[in-house]
């Protein structure tokens, strides 16, 4: 499945809400902070992956 841009943008929004949630089980925490990292990564290397064509 991909996700585009704005979707992803969404998806870290709830992500983060979720994390700083004060009641929640531990596990579940840490299943949140992963993926959380893993779309903020994913953002990051869609930034520094675009190749202007001047460039090459």
């Amino acid at each position: 499945m991909l996700l585009t841009k704005k979707e992803k943008q969404l998806l870290i929004r709830v992500l983060k809400k979720e994390r700083n949630r004060v009641f929640g089980m531990k596990e579940n925490k840490n299943e949140v902070r992963d993926l959380l990292e893993k779309l903020e990564q994913n953002t990051r290397n869609e930034k520094v992956n675009k190749v202007k064509p001047s460039k090459l």
